[in-house]
């Protein structure tokens, strides 16, 4: 598996990106290595380290004259039918979405837009992983596609039965096959955009502590810092459920410290709502005296998210991966490896460069 920080693992990822989003059409030939090469700024192994990678994952198939050509992989007629799995929300009813799991259905079901692949749709069982298989069997599914999944029981189950399955935007600290978003590196970019911008005084307003994907954004927000020569104050830190009168209230402590925050980043859009409540509750001004960075560009609520600086969660891509995956692990029998996602940061209006004086040699140290 290439490391996706890797040289080749980037380069991946940027033709992978392609493929999704319809540059490289189904069917086509790419680029010779040598172009791919020369566009990239990259030597032609490590073009061929990637293409070899996409082609284990079912993306593209090396076909000697032709070169590499991008797969389809929306074939095989009217057996391929997939169990389509939605997470159960806590606390609510089992049919209820959440807006991200909307985002990532939707754009999983778009991506399959004039093929033959049907599905069978399904929130995840109360019972489990042993009514999961008794559906898929009963059914004569091909494969089951399970949206986020927080319960191994079912991941062994499916795996013990021989069942090929892919978890779309896994976020828990499980095994694949999965797409995933690499939060470490989010958290990364992020502190070095508010860097760059002159703030040292930063603060995170993050999730539950113990939720996976949380604690790896933060630790690559503290990463980055302690590459800066500075650190992460626990005082700056909050973790709060994904709310905005959680994050609103949150927000209101770490503002009124004399010594708060000129820089918050938040790992859900709707956190960063809340602390956008709170600064004007507060008579602060976004992004005069408070900027604000976010994550998914989906809970931000109404037209405002426009407003927002935030890396958006990839949700096409990170659904039409994992069918790529799921149907080149039915052709080949071969269990694909994880797809691993980083997004751009969308840059809009809610940070700018720090005004408050001395606050570059201040630091958050």
């Amino acid at each position: 598996m290439l490391d996706p920080g890797s040289k080749a693992g980037r380069i991946a990822a940027t033709i992978r990106s392609r493929i999704v989003s319809g540059v490289y059409a189904p069917g086509s030939s790419l680029p010779a290595e040598r172009v791919l090469a020369e566009g990239l700024g990259v030597a032609r192994n490590t073009v061929r380290a990637a293409l070899d990678s996409l082609a284990r994952d079912g993306f593209v198939r090396h076909e000697g004259r032709r070169g590499t050509v991008v797969n389809s992989a929306f074939g095989g007629g009217a057996d391929a039918t997939f169990l389509l799995v939605s997470p159960a929300v806590e606390e609510h009813s089992p049919s209820l979405l959440t807006p991200e799991a909307m985002a990532l259905i939707g754009n999983t079901l778009c991506a399959c837009s004039g093929s033959n692949i049907q599905f069978h749709f399904q929130a995840m069982p109360p019972e489990g992983a042993r009514e999961l298989v008794r559906i898929v069997h009963g059914a004569r599914l091909a494969g089951v596609l399970l949206v986020e999944c927080s319960e191994p029981a079912v991941l062994e189950a499916l795996h013990d039965e021989g069942i090929p399955h892919v978890v779309i935007n896994q976020e828990q600290d499980m095994p694949g096959p999965a797409t995933r978003v690499d939060f470490w590196q989010i958290g990364r970019h992020a502190a070095e955009f508010l860097l760059d911008l002159g703030h040292r005084r930063l603060g995170v307003l993050s999730g539950p502590s113990d939720r996976h994907l949380y604690g790896r954004m933060v630790a690559g927000f503290r990463d980055r810092l302690a590459e800066a020569g500075g650190s992460l104050r626990p005082e700056h830190v909050a973790h709060v459920k994904s709310c905005s009168e959680a994050a609103r209230s949150a927000a209101l402590q770490l503002l009124s410290r004399p010594d708060r925050p000129t820089a918050v980043f938040c790992t859900r859009d709707v956190r960063a709502y809340g602390a956008y409540l709170a600064a004007r509750d507060l008579g602060l001004r976004v992004p005069e005296d408070l900027s604000l960075v976010g994550y998914d560009d989906i809970t931000w609520p109404g037209e405002g998210r426009q407003f927002l600086t935030t890396f958006p969660e990839p949700a096409r891509e990170l659904g039409t991966s994992a069918i790529h995956m799921l149907i080149s692990w039915i052709r080949t029998g071969i269990v694909p490896e994880d797809v691993i996602i980083c997004p751009e940061l969308v840059i809009r209006r809610s940070a700018a460069p720090c005004s408050e004086e001395g606050d570059a040699d201040d630091g958050n140290r």
